[in-house]
């Protein structure tokens, strides 16, 4: 998403409207099929079903990064005109298709579910599907090693509607928003938003909670929910957005705001943006930050479960060669009778499909690197996107933890140094933690989940090299003794492993101005009627509400 939370439809929004409308379109005519999906695999399809889910219950390897696997598209994509020459030029197709995805994510997974009726293929260069929305297990208890929770959709929208059609609507467990403990030289402050730990700041910390609160009440402000095709409504948030969050904030608060606020801020837009609350966009900060005022839903291994649930139905929906992970796509070329796509095969076979649609659910500089006749405008919308990493790191823990926050913010000494982000980003380590127990209480073992972001220009590089697995347990390692060990009152004995997953590129930076410029509106746009590009890039905001609202609007018309 998106990081680790997703956001979903709001009270306040027009949108709502939009998706309400748009989600019964590529539902209702299929529900037979989806109840048909639903029944127990046999056992030799479970075999296969397993090796390719979104979650992973049989982990051996722990001493390397889960997450991206870098290495094959790199050595690709990076020089495709020298790997195309080498393979003596492009193959002609083995088959002819009606619509391909390339990218297995949620994006992906999402636009075939409702695209299902056409026999999408799905082209995904990983082993697994779902993307960042990934999970593992541990003896059977499931967690999340990227997006891992969502706001409550309301039941008229059409998200709600996709995930009641794919069973799991009663799957989640649900977490009151707003409640705000966070945890400040080790000891936990409760009621954060009282302004009890900076007392001489009460008010600004009231002014600034009613403020979140009203747009979640509809009391004077309107949610500023996006993607939308409500002209009155991109007004309002183009508006928003050519402001930074942190600034749009003081504004409204009337003074710079105190330290631990400004730290919080800071934390949070690391964990959820990849960036600083300087140089987020207002309106996508408001966006993230007051949804989560409301109610939390959250899934057994986070969004790993609702990527697991569509894959599931694609997996009996679809003929059997029409999932395809391990397949890296390295050439999208639009021809007179369709669209060659190229890709290497999980055996490392050079292979081609033609197909009438292709939809793009990849980043958009990978999908940059694909397309040579990209055109101009779209290629210098691209050049505008900026792309962040973190790290997830889950420790695995030999008994209990009774743990009433699901989401806890980790603010240090509570005084984030705003100006030297770089330095700042890596001296306070880990952000915020999460209780992936949460909807899944075990009697005998917890899983907590920490996340480090890397909110700055370089960040990514860090991740990729060499000794970056190695350097991170470190550091992790050392942070999690030195400050949450002693928190939770653990010890070493208690402690099975410490497993690390890396994100190189899931958070396109929501940078002020994209939306304002109508950035966005270029990313989005097919080409030709041909080639589409549904992905939370398409408007820098890495949620899946974000790919929901993109695949039913995008669906509708290729349908």
């Amino acid at each position: 998403m998106d990081k680790k939370r997703s956001r979903i439809d709001k009270k306040t929004i027009n949108r709502r409207t939009f998706l309400k409308g748009l989600g019964l379109i590529p539902l209702i005519p299929l529900l037979p099929a989806c109840q048909q999906a639903t029944k127990e695999l046999l056992s030799s399809e479970s075999d296969f079903f397993s090796m390719i889910s979104p979650i992973n219950r049989t982990i051996n390897d722990h001493s390397v990064f889960s997450g991206d696997d870098f290495s094959r598209p790199h050595h690709i994509l990076w020089d495709k005109k020298s790997y195309i020459e080498s393979i003596g030029g492009l193959t002609k197709p083995i088959r002819k298709e009606e619509l391909v995805i390339i990218g297995g994510g949620m994006s992906g997974l999402m636009s075939a579910y409702l695209l299902r009726d056409k026999k999408p293929v799905i082209l995904e260069q990983a082993s697994r599907f779902g993307g960042n929305a990934k999970g593992e297990a541990w003896k059977g208890l499931q967690y999340s090693i990227g997006a891992a929770y969502l706001i409550k959709p309301e039941q008229d929208s059409g998200l709600y509607k996709l995930l009641k059609d794919l069973g799991i609507i009663n799957d989640w467990t649900l977490k009151r928003g707003g409640e705000g403990n966070v945890v400040i030289n080790g000891k936990l402050i409760e009621n954060f938003w009282s302004g009890n730990s900076e007392p001489n700041h009460k008010a600004t910390y009231k002014r600034l909670y009613d403020y979140f609160m009203s747009f979640i009440t509809e009391d004077g402000n309107t949610f500023p929910e996006y993607p939308t095709q409500d002209a009155t409504l991109r007004r309002y948030i183009n508006k928003l957005d050519q402001e930074d969050f942190k600034s749009h904030l003081e504004r409204m608060a009337g003074t710079a705001l105190p330290s631990h606020l400004t730290t919080l801020l800071e934390h949070y837009c690391y964990s959820s943006f990849g960036g600083s609350s300087k140089e987020i966009s207002a309106a996508a900060g408001i966006n993230f930050f007051a949804a989560e005022f409301s109610d939390i839903a959250v899934f057994p291994g986070g969004n790993s479960h609702i990527a697991e649930a569509l894959l599931k139905h694609l997996y009996r929906a679809l003929p059997n060669n029409h999932l395809l992970p391990g397949s890296l796509v390295f050439d999208v070329k639009k021809e007179q009778n369709g669209v060659l796509v190229s890709y290497l095969d999980a055996n490392n076979q050079v292979k081609s499909i033609l197909a009438d649609k292709v939809i793009m659910s990849c980043p958009k500089f990978v999908a940059e690197k694909l397309i040579d006749q990209m055109p101009a405008a779209k290629l210098a919308a691209i050049a505008e996107l900026e792309y962040r990493a973190y790290v997830v790191a889950n420790l695995l823990i030999n008994r209990p933890i009774i743990e009433s926050d699901y989401d806890l913010y980790w603010l240090g000494s509570g005084n984030a140094d705003i100006n030297k982000v770089a330095a700042y980003a890596k001296k306070r380590g880990i952000t915020d933690i999460i209780n992936a127990n949460y909807s899944s209480p075990d009697s005998e073992k917890t899983v907590l989940s920490f996340y480090q972001a890397f909110p700055y220009n370089g960040g990514r590089a860090e991740l990729y090299s060499q000794d970056a697995y190695a350097d991170m347990k470190t550091r992790i390692s050392a942070q999690l003794k030195n400050e949450v060990y002693p928190y939770y009152q653990l010890t070493e004995q208690e402690i099975q492993s410490l497993r690390l997953t890396r994100w190189g590129h899931p958070l396109p930076l929501a940078a002020v101005g994209l939306l304002d410029r109508g950035i966005v509106d270029t990313l989005s746009a097919p080409i030709d009627d041909s080639i589409y590009f549904i992905e939370q890039d398409n408007w820098a905001l890495p949620a899946i509400e974000t790919v929901a609202a993109e695949a039913i609007y995008w669906s509708s018309l290729i349908r």
